[in-house]
């Protein structure tokens, strides 16, 4: 109760106030008083960061947005909460903190201020755009196609124009698709008005099975069940998918997440545990210590996967997944299965880049392949990029895939966890699949 009666505001402002008087007067001579306040300011802002998400953070079509101001504050007062830990670990006295909270107020400010420039800027340096291209020459097309050329944070492709610009069935928008995979397009934007209204689904899922998304420029603004309206610069956009990971940063959040916590691995775990393992794999069978797979990357690129081998050399490997009393898998091989070790190398593909902590699971090339042709929407997984664990695997779907109900559930699973994804439940997937480890899986052999 107490939070809705706060004024974020007014908390900022005492802050100041108080640590403006603090500042003014150097010589103190309680070093507790010091303490104390540096406490005090560091609960503060704990709470005022609390405080702006509690009050202004609210759902709407699923996804989280918050006011530039109070995410301003928010930002700024969460730095602060770091930077006080910091010196408290330090000392507080021997530290400026005068100067350095103005660096840190005035670096936030100006992250908020130059934030679409920022973000077009990485957009361009990293390659984290996708391709897109607008199709037809009617005036919504025209439009678009202006607008994200002034935004810049993809990479625009042009308008493409292979028909009457009718698509009164959705396999008139087959040329397109064929266009897009020799190109490399990720997504297109094409009017609703050309569409016959009955083949949106039906075009939708065909893209799909290629990775590619299809919006709809919409005149004004529509209620269309099962799809999404967002706006490009005062254009209503329809899309079918919620895409947080779609931002850049919160790109950038998920790929530092990934980095710090993949070159911990790395250093502390990987440097150690290769050589011992290693010894032990190669003590029990004849072979390399890495099992190297090519598996379905985001946007169904293929990328090299590394595992430990816990399985004795055999060519059945490329096609057929291991079952339970697998007779290919050895000792040291069952154990590393058990407790997840033999997934750790993947760890390397996260530094690199080629794969995420948390995401959807590779799979064998055969095995896209496959699913793609009997499971709905099976292909939007490969929107993101692959993880060491899942949202799936946290809700124990993993392992041997023994019906195709067990597929769906998990591309229903993954699908979920692009369209909310957020650090948080990133974190909490963690969480999950580390007590599934303590405790045992039954589906992990």
């Amino acid at each position: 109760m107490l939070l809705r009666h706060l004024s974020i505001y007014r908390i900022v402002l005492l802050n100041l106030l108080i640590a403006a008087s603090f500042f003014i007067w150097k010589e103190n001579p309680f070093y507790v008083f010091t303490n104390l306040f540096c406490c005090y300011l560091n609960i503060s802002f704990l709470v005022i960061a609390l405080i702006g998400l509690s009050q202004f953070v609210r759902r709407n079509q699923e996804r989280l947005f918050i006011g530039r101001k109070r995410t301003l504050i928010v930002f700024t007062c969460s730095g602060f909460f770091i930077i006080h830990s910091l010196a408290l670990l330090i000392g507080y006295i021997k530290i400026n903190l005068f100067i350095i909270d103005f660096v840190w107020s005035f670096t936030a400010l100006a992250v908020r201020m130059f934030e679409n420039e920022a973000s077009s800027f990485l957009h361009t340096i990293f390659k984290r755009g996708r391709r897109v291209a607008i199709v037809g020459h009617e005036n919504a097309s025209l439009d678009i196609a202006e607008k994200l050329k002034r935004k810049g944070r993809n990479f625009f492709y042009g308008n493409i124009h292979f028909n009457d610009g009718n698509f009164s069935e959705a396999d008139s928008f087959l040329p397109y698709i064929d266009f897009a995979k020799k190109n490399k397009i990720n997504e297109f934007y094409l009017p609703v008005s050309t569409i016959n209204p009955t083949e949106i689904n039906t075009l939708i899922d065909e893209a799909e099975k290629h990775c590619i998304r299809v919006n709809f420029i919409a005149n004004k603004t529509i209620e269309s069940p099962g799809y999404r309206t967002y706006y490009i610069s005062g254009m209503p956009i329809l899309k079918k998918y919620n895409e947080p990971l779609a931002r850049l940063r919160n790109q950038t959040v998920k790929r530092t997440f990934d980095f710090i916590i993949s070159g911990f691995v790395l250093l502390f775990i990987l440097s150690w545990l290769v050589p011992l393992v290693g010894l032990l794999i190669k003590l029990e069978s004849k072979g390399p210590v890495f099992f190297k797979q090519e598996r379905s990357g985001r946007n169904n690129n293929s990328f090299v996967c590394l595992k430990f081998r816990s399985m004795r050399m055999n060519d059945q490997s490329d096609v057929m997944q291991a079952t339970k009393n697998d007779m290919r898998i050895t000792k040291i091989g069952a154990f590393l299965r058990k407790t997840s070790i033999d997934e750790l190398p993947q760890f390397i593909n996260v530094f690199k880049g080629e794969m995420s902590i948390i995401g959807p699971r590779p799979h064998m090339l055969r095995h896209t392949k496959e699913y793609n042709e009997r499971i709905n929407h099976y292909m939007v997984r490969l929107y993101l990029k692959p993880g060491v664990t899942g949202w799936a695997q946290a809700n124990g779907y993993r392992g041997e895939v023994k019906e195709l109900e067990l597929m769906k559930k998990r591309v229903e699973h993954d699908i979920w966890y692009m369209e909310n994804w957020s650090i948080l439940l990133d974190i909490k997937i963690m969480y999950l699949t580390f007590l599934k480890i303590i405790k045992g899986d039954d589906n992990a052999y």
